[in-house]
Order: structure tokens, then C-alpha cells, then sequence
């Protein structure tokens, strides 16, 4: 047991003395922004930037949400299809930060057009909508406290492209 460790260190240290500085810090840096919080694992340095999509599909329901993250800024397009009822569809447009998801969201439903906040937890494989009491705020409808949301996991999006 103790060569295997051995051997194992040896292994690690190899590797460390052939990466560059600069490649060994993000690394490290990425290492030290995972965080577990309510059940989620979340790497911050994963969601920075690029393209994500989730899904969820069952029962004939389908959330899906499509974003583009740059410099810490969100857009993109998130689509509510419940069985049996109205279609939401719309673009979002907010804010990441800590893995969390704060966009204004301007759908429309049967003909008419709304604002409403939306809230997602993200983590790479999936993302979790928050939920708690709003208030009409300058004619969109707003969390009052959105730092105290609930992640419920009922509805849960799983990653569709990395």
C-alpha cells in the first residue's frame, strides 16, 4: 500500500514539474471555487463563459434554456411548454454570480407580453430554478428577496451541451 502511494506522488509530481506556472494556477484556482451547497457541485471557473443548454422533459412538460455567458453577463432564450397549457416562450438577459442566474425574463403568453425574474442555480450538468415570494417592481413582476430563494428540485434541467 505504501509504494502505491509512493508511486502515486511520484506520478503527481512529474506531471506538476511539466505544466507552466500559469496552467498549474487555474487549476488550482479551479480547484478552490468547487463548492458543494445544496446538493449542487459547482465550479465557477466552468460557467465564466461560452454557451449552455439545459432541459427538463417529462410527463409531456419541457423547460428549456438556452445562454450565452461572457464576462459574468447572461442572454439567451428560456421556454416554458407545461401539458395541457399555455407555451411561454422568451429571452432572458442578467447577471452570474456565485453560480447563480438573476435575468429578467420578457416572455409572452397568450398574445400578451410580461417581465418577470427568473433565478437558476447552474452547475455544469444541470440547473435548478429558485423560488420565492415576488412583488411588482416597475411593471415586471420581482423576487423581494432574491438571496434567500429556494431551489426546489421538482423540475430539475440536465445539461443537453457542454
Amino acid at each position: 500500500m505504501k509504494i502505491l502511494n509512493l508511486g502515486i506522488l511520484a506520478l503527481i509530481g512529474v506531471t506538476a514539474c511539466n505544466q507552466g506556472e500559469k496552467k498549474q494556477a487555474s487549476v488550482t484556482t479551479a480547484a478552490k471555487e468547487s463548492t458543494v451547497g445544496d446538493d449542487v457541485t459547482t465550479d465557477s471557473s466552468y460557467m465564466l463563459e461560452g454557451e449552455k443548454s439545459y432541459q427538463y422533459l417529462k410527463n409531456g412538460d419541457t423547460i428549456s434554456l438556452t445562454i450565452e455567458v461572457k464576462a459574468g453577463k447572461v442572454e439567451g432564450d428560456l421556454t416554458y411548454a407545461w401539458k395541457e397549457k399555455d407555451r411561454n416562450t422568451g429571452r432572458i438577459a442578467g447577471v452570474l454570480k456565485d453560480s447563480v442566474l438573476l435575468a429578467d425574463y420578457t416572455f409572452s403568453s397568450e398574445g400578451l407580453q410580461s417581465v418577470r425574474q427568473v433565478a437558476f442555480k447552474l452547475a455544469q450538468d444541470r440547473a435548478i430554478e429558485g423560488y420565492g415570494p415576488v412583488e411588482e417592481k416597475g411593471g415586471k413582476m420581482s423576487f423581494v428577496e432574491p438571496d434567500k430563494l429556494v431551489y426546489d428540485e421538482k423540475f430539475v434541467l440536465e445539461n443537453v451541451r457542454d
